[in-house]
């Protein structure tokens, strides 16, 4: 059995879409649809050059890290190697020094 009721809120629904022959509400849609298209090609692009900026950072600070890092090692290296030499000219000193008061008893 139809329930008419039912049957009548549907051609109440029906009868209000809007007519879409009429070439002006197609055009119109048609704009809508193309402008709502670019906004969301726009977002997109913006974003995708947003990560690109994000991820070239990044990799900049991660190479000024390592120079850093490459940096203090280069300055213990150095340290140490001046702390070796001052070292190796302090036992020379030493061993003058123990010569020299050998000799002379």
């Amino acid at each position: 059995p139809v329930n008419h009721d039912i049957m009548m809120y549907l051609q109440d629904i029906f009868n209000l879409l809007p007519n879409m022959n009429v070439e002006a509400l197609s055009k119109a849609l048609a704009v809508k649809s193309n402008d709502m298209m670019l906004v969301i090609y726009v977002a997109s692009l913006i974003r995708s050059i947003l990560a690109l900026h994000k991820l070239i950072d990044n990799k900049e600070q991660r190479m000024w890290a390592e120079k850093e890092a490459a940096k203090a090692k280069d300055a213990k290296k150095d340290a140490k190697k001046k702390d070796e030499k001052e070292d190796q000219a302090k036992d020379a000193k030493d061993t003058e020094a123990s010569k020299d008061t050998m000799e002379t008893d």
